[in-house]
């Protein structure tokens, strides 16, 4: 009686563990590459920002270097089909060595209330320290601010956000400020304690939120609000995100206690509510809510991976990536229009007889659209 019991125990057990779904596959929908020697890198390599998905279907994505022309070009704005057609709608070229439309597109790239894309650039521009750029579907380009054109350089290159009223906002350690479509900028505050070069989000209480040594809330005006203090190891790593039940969420590096996932209330109550294992990847990097309203999030830890959480942290799946096959270190994620994840992988790919060098992948998630 005892071993029926036994045996009858290690067949539910098999039962469940085969009954449990398997994580989404992951695949490479496009690579970017250099041809062998690199004499060529004609739609730029190295990927490094989440893709913009436009209402024509097509999947927008910057790279830092390379560019139609000129290997050692300053990086392309890149379009690709979700089948995987691509080329390059702009590169940031160099004219008499001078990238005075901007290099290196790599702090921001969004879309803005009229349709179009709009970045922000790492370096070129008039004084070298990036530029402010609108770049249309169809590749046409403008360059709307240079920074560093204040004394101190008060308005530095930063990510931006978009805000509910049509404008762009920022924070450039001291300095929190909005930038107009048109390019104009403007200083909103002078914040009582620097803030670094920190991605803000919009929440749904109008104010802006944002994480870097500790956690804290702008209002519109400019009143700064700390609302935690993160301690060593435990700093964030992927900026805030706001989920359906009206809490912010983000990661942080280190493993153990105290470390992973957190929520908190836009009044700053505060919780880690996950701790990252080994095979979802210590450090992630980024996070997103997606239909299925579950959290999902990329880490760069080995050659990288995907998980997916409920809003209270309890682990539903993960996947690793391959650097030969998938693309490898995934930088950036968004869910498509067909209930698919799509994003960055900063190195590898598939493409045989060329040079990979970072893809566009898919995570076939299959979520409700």
């Amino acid at each position: 009686m005892k071993r029926a019991f036994v045996l009858l125990f290690v067949l539910l057990l098999s039962t469940l563990a085969f009954s449990q779904p398997a994580a989404p596959a992951i695949s490479q929908v496009f690579v970017f590459f250099c041809t062998p020697g690199f004499l060529s890198c004609p739609l730029g390599f190295d990927p490094v920002l989440t893709p913009v998905q436009l209402s024509d279907g097509y999947l927008y994505v910057p790279t830092f270097w390379g560019g139609t022309g000129n290997p050692n070009f300053g990086g392309t704005v890149a379009r690709s089909s979700t089948g995987g057609q691509g080329l390059a709608i702009h590169t940031f070229a160099s004219v008499g060595g001078q990238f005075l439309g901007g290099e290196n597109p790599a702090i921001a790239f969004l879309q803005g209330n009229d349709g179009a894309l709009y970045g922000v650039t790492e370096s070129g521009g008039l004084h070298n320290f990036g530029v402010m750029y609108k770049l249309t579907r169809t590749g046409s380009f403008q360059v709307l601010y240079n920074f560093c054109s204040l004394p101190s350089c008060l308005d530095a290159a930063t990510p931006l956000v978009l805000s509910s009223d049509g404008n762009f906002y920022g924070v450039a350690y001291k300095t929190f400020f909005r930038i107009t479509p048109q390019g104009v900028w403007s200083r909103i505050a002078t914040l009582s304690q620097s803030l670094g070069l920190t991605k803000l989000i919009q929440a749904n209480d109008g104010n802006f939120y944002g994480a870097g040594g500790f956690a804290f809330r702008i209002t519109p005006s400019g009143q700064l609000t700390v609302l935690h203090q993160f301690q060593y190891p435990a700093l964030p790593t992927t900026p805030l995100i706001q989920a359906s039940n009206g809490y912010l969420y983000g990661g942080t590096g280190g493993s153990g206690t105290n470390t992973g996932i957190f929520r908190m209330s836009l009044a700053g109550d505060f919780a880690f509510i996950h701790e990252m294992t080994d095979s979802e990847g210590y450090s992630p990097v980024q996070l997103l809510e997606a239909s299925d309203r579950n959290i999902w999030g990329i880490s760069d830890f080995r050659n990288g991976s995907y998980f997916t959480l409920t809003l209270d942290g309890t682990s539903i799946q993960s996947a690793a990536f391959n650097c030969s096959t998938t693309g490898c270190l995934p930088l950036g994620l968004m869910e498509g229009r067909d209930g698919n994840l799509y994003g960055t992988a900063g190195s590898g790919g598939l493409l045989p007889g060329e040079e990979p060098l970072g893809t566009i992948f898919k995570i076939a998630a299959g979520l409700p659209h």
